[in-house]
């Protein structure tokens, strides 16, 4: 893939208000960059639509076209698809998988803007000497199958999941990246969809092309993912599978419990090979079904001590403060393999993919469509459709910040999410913490346990959000976000409580504003974002009625 170093794009390269740095991953179908947001200030990635095959840059260095008139539908083919997926992920924000700030489409092709990576994927904390314990392969697991249970609400596929497709933030959050259903659909297009695929984590159905992906491939691949998290080994393939169960051999894939020193529940080896059966209709089919099986599991889960594990119990107490101590030592373990994955990717990686599908191929929630030229400041838009509305909004509501008139859609509740312990906490205090607890599983949170310094810089990171604008986005900087930090380490917090309530309440004062305009859809947008803080708030209740009534 060497021959296309001269389609990349330049250093200083202008796209809208976003500055080429440099190229960080060259795909089949797009190149990856990092580059510079002048308007506010931050590095972000940008995802170019160049499918290498079909297109070639034109005579400025900026356009990308068709190689000629034979491949000029399949590329016109790609980009629509591209943006599809775009438009189709705008209504997707969810804490367990990556966002994206915006979609320009000029030059002929499209660009996908993503805030910048920072953690490690899955497939480089394996590496580390160290083991995932049970408690923390539970915490990613029931993380990515929070956010796949929204995505697959929304009718959409990740197609991709894989090691490296599954990231650890600095502070521990596992996050679903790399959408892969757009870049498969083009793949077939190009009879390359066998090469796209990620050998032993995609199901035999993506194989075969006249099926199309479901929820459960979605699960044989994470079920596949953890497998190798917990083992160490990577899955047999599943078109060796089942060629091997079709001549009557038995299944190349071990099952966890059968493997010699398996130190993990029946539970959980049960689970996985549930997610792991070869038909599709023998898996489960909703994120709803193993994430019940996984709470039904928590009250008489055994904990495994591993190198980064929690002090070993004899069962997980479903009281409260028990979960939260168990949470922040699983945290504390996640975060110390993030720093060993740190120190082992400290090489420069290579540009090219080397894995059947690479770790920065993202085609995932991103922002509406938005059309640009270059030089042109382009702001981040989160609702396609409904561009003079958001002109409107940014000028009557919300005059502060210009990332402000960003309309998100709703998260899910966050029931079963689970909310990431402090940053700022050091694995000696979190230690600390774990021992006084242990003494007495029924007792409240020990006051030395609360980081008071921690909850006093969220608390005013999160008002300083609030003075913005900020209420629920961006997700890596917003007033919701800081107080549910808040109310992870000390749930009857009085401010944060309150700051929950001022968020509803300033919602609903776009939604007056917005109804009053007669533009409901956008009221019903901003209602689905307050109802994700306070879904049980009966002024909301009293507006979706309203709002019901009106259709």
């Amino acid at each position: 893939m060497t021959h296309i170093h001269n389609q990349i794009l330049p250093q200083d390269t202008q796209i809208g208000v976003y500055e080429i740095k440099n190229a960080t991953k060259i795909g089949s179908f797009d190149i990856t960059y990092r580059a510079w947001n002048h308007h506010l200030k931050e590095h972000v990635e940008i995802q170019e639509y160049f499918p290498h095959e079909l297109a070639i840059r034109t005579d400025d260095g900026l356009g990308v076209t068709e190689k000629s008139v034979v491949e000029k539908e399949s590329f016109k083919h790609g980009l629509k698809v591209f943006l599809n997926q775009a438009e189709a992920l705008v209504q997707i924000e969810h804490p367990n998988a990556v966002t994206a700030e915006n979609i320009l489409q000029f030059n002929g092709t499209a660009y996908l803007i993503k805030p910048c990576r920072e953690g490690v994927p899955l497939s480089k904390l394996v590496q580390s000497p160290t083991s995932f314990s049970e408690t923390e392969i539970k915490f990613i697991l029931t993380s990515i199958l929070n956010a796949l249970q929204l995505i697959h609400d929304h009718k959409i596929v990740h197609s991709g999941i894989q090691p490296e497709t599954i990231w650890l933030s600095k502070e521990g959050e596992p996050i679903l990246v790399d959408f892969a259903g757009a870049r498969l659909t083009i793949a077939a297009r190009t009879a390359r969809v066998a090469d796209e695929l990620a050998i032993g984590y995609a199901p035999a159905e993506q194989y075969e092309h006249a099926d199309t992906p479901g929820p459960a491939t979605d699960f044989y691949a994470l079920g596949a993912t953890m497998y190798f998290c917990m083992t160490h080994r990577k899955p047999a393939a599943a078109q060796t599978r089942k060629m091997a169960l079709s001549e009557g051999e038995p299944d190349p894939l071990v099952p966890i419990s059968e493997l010699p020193g398996a130190a993990f529940s029946a539970e959980l080896a049960q689970t996985l090979k549930w997610m792991l059966q070869l038909q599709y209709a023998d898996r489960p089919q909703s994120a709803a079904e193993i994430l019940a099986l996984l709470k039904s599991e928590q009250a008489d889960d055994r904990v495994t001590p591993t190198a980064s594990a929690l002090e070993p119990q004899d069962t997980v107490s479903d009281h409260p403060a028990t979960k939260k101590y168990i949470w922040a030592g699983t945290i504390t373990g996640i975060v110390a393999l993030i720093a060993v994955g740190l120190w082992l990717s400290e090489s420069t990686s290579d540009l090219f993919d080397n894995e059947p599908v690479s770790a920065s191929e993202t085609a995932n929630q991103s922002s509406a469509l938005t059309v640009a030229q270059p030089d042109q400041e382009v702001d981040p838009v989160e609702v396609s459709g409904n561009e003079e509305q958001l002109e409107k909004l940014e000028n009557d509501l919300i005059t502060e910040s210009p990332t402000a008139a960003s309309l998100p859609t709703a998260q899910p509740e966050l029931v079963d999410t689970i909310t990431i312990a402090p940053q700022s906490k050091t694995s000696q205090q979190l230690t600390a913490i774990d021992k006084s607890f242990s003494q007495s599983e029924e007792s409240d949170i020990p006051e030395a346990a609360v980081d008071k310094n921690f909850i006093n810089k969220h608390l005013n990171a999160a008002e300083n959000a609030i003075k913005h604008e900020r209420l629920t986005t961006p997700s890596s900087d917003n007033a919701y976000q800081y107080y549910q930090m808040v109310l992870a380490m000390e749930p009857d917090n009085a401010q944060a409580l309150a700051g929950l309530q001022r968020i509803v309440d300033r919602y609903i004062q776009f939604i007056e504003s917005t109804k009053h305009r007669a533009e409901l859809d956008t009221a019903r947008l901003y209602l689905q974002r307050a109802e994700s803080v306070l879904p049980n708030d009966p002024k909301l209740q009293s507006i979706r009625e309203e709002l019901a009534a009106r259709d």
